[in-house]
């Protein structure tokens, strides 16, 4: 197997122009090794949507608990009930 890579030229930004040859074997490994970079980088985005999905919707059912606690709740009264008292 074989790749070479050669860096043509190298850019302002860091950037750089790259010059890459291989044999029929290298092209195979290169392939390879994209899909297989691809399909771990879709699986985790997902994973990560889902996890995302599913607080969501967590959230959103607290929510909901909260607001209808809120709604059954008796008024209190914040008045305070003082004496006063007379010294003679």
């Amino acid at each position: 197997m074989r790749i070479d890579l050669k860096i043509v030229k190298e850019n302002k930004d860091g950037s750089a122009n790259a010059s890459v040859d291989f044999d029929k074997e290298g092209l195979e490994f290169l392939v390879q090794e994209g899909i297989l970079s691809i399909l771990t980088q879709y699986i985790k985005q997902n994973e990560n949507a889902q996890k995302g999905i599913e607080l969501r919707k967590r959230t959103e059912k607290s929510k909901a608990r909260t607001s209808a606690k809120t709604v059954k709740r008796k008024p209190t009264n914040n008045k305070r009930n003082s004496k006063v008292s007379k010294s003679s």
